[in-house]
């Protein structure tokens, strides 16, 4: 595992002593470690920065779906239709009472 403290690089190695974590130092790094690891953290920062517009998009995705759903619904009762389940019916009639 490689630490950055600074402008330096150190590198350890995690080990477990007696049931208890320990860090044992190996020294300094090899450029192209030093380097490699540079690159997989920023992949990973990368990463995490796409995953997280990803889920923006979903949630902007699902309130459109939502917004569609809702306007749909309109459109078939102003056309005098409602939708059960996965069929679209007329609306019942319903009499007017009589004003005599």
């Amino acid at each position: 595992m490689l630490i950055q403290k600074g402008k330096k690089t150190y590198c350890y190695k995690s080990v477990r002593i007696d049931g208890k974590p320990k860090s044992i130092y190996l020294g300094a790094p090899s450029s192209p470690q030093a380097k490699a690891y540079e690159q997989n953290k920023e992949e990973k920062k990368q990463c995490r920065n796409r995953e997280a517009e990803l889920q923006q998009l979903h949630e902007a995705l699902e309130n459109a779906l939502k917004l569609i759903k809702i306007m749909e619904k309109g459109y078939l009762l102003v056309a005098g239709y409602y939708q059960r389940k996965s069929e679209i019916r007329p609306l019942p009639l319903q009499e007017a009472p009589d004003v005599d």
